[in-house]
């Protein structure tokens, strides 16, 4: 008798329909799963949502038809589980990952053209473009959803996508070069907008920055920056690099916060003095003033597609 164990193939977990697709005496069709799940369901409420299954509906049937007609579909059972439970009334979405909310706008939209849930596919998406920016907006990209691709579009700007030394992100690789050229174009408009907000063109007195006192603390490190009235103003040299520095970043990732940056927490010490209020106006200015001008300038890009 030989010692080697036989390999055991694991059999997938079978699929149980659950309510409101269990058998009930008013549903009036059954759709079948490519995997062999019954799902029982109602010919007016998917006829009402979508013109294909109306016309399927309408399509005469053979005399030797069931009371109840068995219609085989190419879905898996939990796809169209999760596809189903999208519109149909008594049931909630149930929605884990992106990857799930693809399929379901694939079945839904793409191939039963169900209109009326796109406003509701367009909110779940948005759900995840903070953490998959690039994803969300391959996939409203492929549907024009302009509102979901611009939210996408400007949660990646926390990403280096034009950096050539980094590889190029997987979320990208379904996406048309179309779509990809608009967003790098978008990307290149906001990072050159940010990048002009460090000239500091835009501040004027009486504000802190521009009318910073001499402190003997900083005066033997200080340089001339312009104002936007061609009025030189004094401002410490640790102040001058920050804003070089960020000038920098800025221009490849202008979606980054300026106080998760390295030079941030460099300034920060450099900032700290017992004699004025610098510190607290570096403070100031990184957290409010800065921020509000960087959103008001790319604000003024428009993602076009």
């Amino acid at each position: 008798m030989s010692d080697t164990v036989p390999d055991v193939v694991p059999t997938p977990e079978s699929f149980v329909v659950e309510y409101p697709f269990v058998n009930a005496p008013a549903a009036d069709a059954i759709l079948r799963s490519a995997d062999g799940a019954d799902f029982y369901v109602h010919r007016a409420i998917l006829s009402l949502v979508s013109p294909i299954f109306e016309t399927m509906f309408q399509l005469p049937q053979p005399d030797a038809t069931p009371a109840i007609p068995v219609i085989d579909v190419q879905e898996p059972s939990r796809v169209l589980d999760r596809a189903l439970r999208f519109f149909y009334p008594g049931a909630y979405p149930r929605v884990a990952t992106l990857e799930e909310l693809q399929e379901i706008i694939e079945v839904l939209v793409s191939k039963y053209d169900i209109q009326s849930v796109v406003p509701v596919a367009k909110q779940h998406l948005e759900k995840f473009s903070s953490a998959q920016p690039l994803a969300v907006y391959t996939v409203a990209f492929k549907h024009r959803w302009q509102d979901v691709a611009t939210i996408a579009a400007k949660e990646s700007l926390k990403l280096p996508l034009r950096a050539l030394n980094t590889p190029a992100p997987p979320e990208l690789s379904g996406v048309s070069a179309i779509a990809y050229h608009d967003l790098l174009h978008y990307h290149y408009l906001c990072g050159a907008a940010a990048g002009r907000t460090s000239s500091l063109v835009w501040l004027t007195p009486p504000h802190a920055i521009v009318t910073w006192p001499n402190c003997a603390c900083h005066s033997k490190n200080c340089l001339y920056t312009f104002s936007n009235n061609n009025t030189l103003r004094t401002v410490p040299q640790w102040f001058n690099t920050y804003l070089i520095s960020m000038a920098g970043d800025l221009s490849i990732t202008p979606g980054v916060g300026l106080r998760e940056h390295v030079h941030f927490h460099v300034a920060l010490g450099e900032a700290r003095c017992g004699h004025c209020s610098i510190f607290m106006d570096f403070l100031e200015f990184v957290k409010y003033q800065w921020p509000a001008k960087l959103a008001e300038e790319m604000d003024k890009i428009v993602l076009k597609f």
